[in-house]
């Protein structure tokens, strides 16, 4: 049976019992995203692209509204068919997914918490703290904890500026989506391969970029597989362009090539005149 996961949104903008959809989307979206960060973990799935079946069916959610007061449900989709190693993936996925809710409520982040999935922690902390001032978490129909926004803080799932001495990587790239609300944008190289910018430091600058090759620099997130999945702390530039000299160049004779080349000159012989040269030629079949 699928843990339950109840948020009450109290003392929102809008009457009890409603939530402005702006501020719906938003706490759904978040919680999809906390799910399926969640979910590519606990199924070791690859951080980016489309989620194999066995990630979307882990992290799945059923989200609802309920009756009375601002109730936001949440649940894992339960599968019948789950096979035992499957049952303790998704028990796993209901623990880590309760535990990241209550370090948002007491504004810590946990060790075991990846940039990644502090990117959608926070945007799920956002998105709370713009519906209601004051969150009641309940797991199970038990309350875990009651929680004023305001006293949580963005900057706890920020991901860390560069150290000195940290690993840097310079990636080009065709700047293909960009969000300047979520400060994300992302890039694809000429082989298709997506590289994710979660926090871009130039990123209000880079509009006039879009679609264009720019060169990136910052700190690189690999996937399992050892792959450049996310580049952090990035900065961006537009991709220092192709020579115009550089081509396919105009027909060359053979003789101009011949003429240019070092050695003998095209048809004498060392140390045998003009006549002696083309009858030795002949004798050999030249």
């Amino acid at each position: 049976m699928a843990t339950q996961f109840e948020f009450r949104l109290i003392d929102g903008s809008a009457p009890e019992g409603e939530l402005e959809a702006d501020h719906l989307i938003a706490i759904v979206q978040s919680l999809k995203e906390v799910a399926t960060k969640l979910g590519r973990a606990e199924t070791d799935a690859e951080a980016f692209g489309r989620p194999p079946k066995r990630t979307q069916r882990v992290a799945k959610l059923t989200i609802g509204l309920a009756p009375g007061s601002t109730r936001l449900l949440a649940r894992r989709t339960d599968d019948e068919d789950a096979l035992e190693f499957d049952l303790q993936e998704e028990r796993v996925f209901d623990e880590k997914f309760q535990a990241i809710v209550e370090s948002i409520a007491v504004d810590e982040r946990p060790d075991w918490v990846t940039d990644t999935l502090a990117a959608a922690a926070g945007d799920l902390r956002n998105a709370l703290e713009k519906a209601a001032p004051k969150v009641e978490f309940k797991v199970g129909g038990q309350v875990r904890r009651t929680f004023a926004t305001s006293a949580t803080h963005k900057e706890t799932w920020r991901v860390a500026e560069i150290d000195t001495g940290v690993e840097t990587v310079t990636f080009v790239g065709r700047l293909r989506a960009v969000n300047l609300d979520t400060h994300r944008l992302q890039v694809t190289d000429d082989l298709g391969n997506k590289v994710a910018l979660p926090n871009v430091v130039n990123d209000a600058d880079v509009g006039s970029l879009l679609g264009r090759h720019v060169a990136i620099v910052g700190t690189p997130e690999r996937d399992v597989k050892g792959r450049l999945a996310q580049i952090h702390a990035a900065t961006i530039g537009a991709a220092s362009p192709i020579p115009a000299d550089i081509g396919v160049r105009g027909a060359v004779s053979l003789n101009d090539i011949l003429a240019s080349a070092p050695g003998a000159e095209l048809g004498a012989v060392p140390g045998l005149t003009e006549d002696e040269a083309e009858l030795y030629l002949k004798a050999i079949g030249l």
